[in-house]
């Protein structure tokens, strides 16, 4: 039986990209050790399913079809870059999402479907935000880092969620779109 590696995401729009390529460049400046996501690869990432059988990624597409009917879209701002663990040894640099409840809620109600079909919770708590790189030693220059917390990329409307399978290869992760759902419910 074959395992295909996939995750539950919001793409972003080219725009977006553009916005967010700037802002890498500028913190590379910064932080010159920083190993930066590949900006066609950004996204907004809902749940991680690691390695599934297509029948329960069938199952994972009517889920997403069913929030979907009864999930309004929404916008939210890309703002405020941060670090995964926060303090002394970052080693993710993420940018931040505003308001949060409207994914909090979203993810929630994913989480608790894909429980049903039996797949496992995620143990951390989930933190919406877009991966902008990964450091791979502690930097000294930390202080540089305070200049972009406040730093906003606009806005995102949240109108679909995508099911990617994700295949990595020795340059980068390949993601492919497997089933995409608009948001069309009222609320």
């Amino acid at each position: 039986m074959k395992l295909i590696r996939s995750f539950i995401a919001i793409s972003l729009p080219f725009e977006l990209w553009q916005r967010l390529d700037s802002l890498q460049q500028e913190l590379k400046q910064h932080l010159p050790e920083l190993r930066l996501a590949s900006t066609h690869n950004l996204h907004l990432s809902l749940q991680f399913l690691g390695d599934q059988p297509q029948d329960v990624l069938d199952k994972v597409g009517q889920l997403l079809q069913s929030l979907a009917a009864s999930t309004p879209s929404f916008t939210v701002t890309l703002k405020g870059v941060g670090s995964f663990p926060a303090g002394k040894r970052p080693r993710v640099v993420w940018l931040g999402v505003e308001p949060p409840e409207p994914l909090l809620a979203l993810q929630a109600a994913l989480a608790e479907g894909l429980c049903d079909l039996g797949l496992p919770h995620e143990i951390r708590r989930y933190r919406p935000h877009l991966t902008l790189g990964r450091l791979r030693s502690c930097s000294d220059n930390l202080e540089s880092f305070e200049k972009f917390r406040e730093y906003s990329c606009g806005s995102l409307e949240v109108a679909s969620m995508i099911l990617f399978s994700s295949r990595l290869t020795p340059n980068a992760a390949v993601h492919q779109p497997l089933c995409e759902v608009e948001l069309s419910g009222s609320g």
